[in-house]
């Protein structure tokens, strides 16, 4: 997940800017854009210009200008023109690394004691050993997630801090609720802003998928009431399981005997393939298109503020056909932010990023649960 900490809007009255400043600011804009018009407007300087297929490079070689003066340009259509205002780059305020180093660390400790639990009472699992391959992989899935976010914010030259890993108390069998960069800058335009928010899910989902792959052949199977609750089922694992005949299902020499007609043959997972489940998990929760979690950014950057709405009631609806239901709440805290959005809301996303953002569809339906009405 990807928090953004710019402000709402950037159209705010800026301090009155010297005639040398505005002489070279007019000077960069020029040099990108022809200006029909320019003018200072709630104190803000304001550039009538005319736009082009051209106009994306053109934005990114003008934010790239004024940038290191301390100076943003944000592009927007109003109307029938496309006008440009420029408005002070907000101060960045330094990151205190010690306070990421600290939550890393409770987190290490948590997620090992998570995996050493869950494994105290598996036959033939050491618990220590349980331990720390829970850590290793929840740690891995979760830090590779945010470094995909961190990496395409460096790409586009978006200032962001490094992960926070958030701990959460062993028992309640996670020992995380996931990680978190924030993001200090606004993203320059529809591009940027969907890397930054698909690049983490694309990544972790893949790490998690791995982590499945090589837990599920060390995990065990038992016999349980037929109604006892179990772990929610990602589409991803119906599949798998209807594919390769009950998730490579060992041969009935090694199974115990059915104890009777009310019970089910079920899967304990090792916790390699549990770490793997909850990264799953983290995917679909992080791709729900809301306010700024990374759906929202994915959804901001294809529609720009559009049928906003209609995503949050979309989410709502899904999470109420799953045992997720509480993460309503959840759903409905982000959506009560309004996505500030990109610098250039003029330029469209690419098309290859509207033909990634299909796969990105696709990986958000795997990583569902089932619906419970089909159970």
């Amino acid at each position: 997940m990807n928090e953004s900490e710019e402000p709402e809007s950037f159209d705010k009255a800026e301090p009155q800017l010297e005639e040398s400043k505005i002489d070279e600011i007019y000077s960069l804009v020029s040099q990108q854009f022809p200006i029909l018009d320019y003018y200072m407007e709630h104190g803000t300087l304001t550039f009538h210009v005319q736009t082009d297929e051209n106009s994306k490079e053109a934005f990114l070689k003008l934010y790239k200008s004024l940038k290191p003066i301390g100076f943003l340009p944000i592009l927007r259509r109003e109307g029938e023109k496309e006008v440009i205002r420029i408005v002070n780059k907000p101060p960045v305020k330094k990151s205190n690394i010690m306070i990421n180093l600290a939550l890393f660390l409770a987190t290490l400790a948590t997620t090992f004691f998570t995996g050493y639990f869950i494994s105290g009472n598996r036959e033939g699992l050491d618990p220590i050993s349980g331990g720390l391959t829970f850590m290793i992989t929840i740690m891995a899935i979760l830090g590779i997630h945010e470094m995909g976010h961190k990496i395409m914010a460096n790409k586009h030259g978006i200032e962001a801090t490094p992960p926070y890993f958030i701990p959460s108390p062993p028992q309640l069998g996670i020992g995380t609720f996931g990680a978190v960069i924030m993001q200090k800058s606004p993203p320059p335009n529809s591009d940027a802003l969907f890397d930054v928010g698909a690049s983490g899910p694309i990544a972790g989902f893949i790490i998690s998928v791995i982590a499945i792959l090589i837990g599920l052949p060390f995990s065990a199977y038992d016999w349980i009431p037929r109604n006892a609750p179990t772990l929610p089922q990602p589409i991803f694992l119906t599949l798998l399981r209807l594919t390769t005949g009950s998730y490579f299902l060992p041969s009935s020499n090694n199974l115990p005997p059915c104890p009777g007609p009310d019970y089910v043959l079920a899967i304990l997972l090792h916790p390699i393939a549990y770490a793997g489940w909850i990264g799953i998990v983290v995917t679909m929760l992080n791709l729900l298109p809301v306010g700024t979690l990374d759906g929202g950014h994915i959804i901001e950057s294809i529609f720009k503020g559009k049928a906003r709405s209609i995503f949050l009631i979309t989410s709502i609806v899904l999470l109420l056909f799953t045992e997720f239901w509480a993460m309503i709440f959840f759903v409905l805290l982000f959506g009560l932010y309004r996505h500030p959005g990109p610098l250039d809301k003029v330029s469209s996303l690419s098309t290859g990023r509207k033909l990634l953002a299909l796969g990105i569809l696709l990986i958000f339906i795997l990583s569902m649960p089932v619906p419970i009405f089909l159970y």
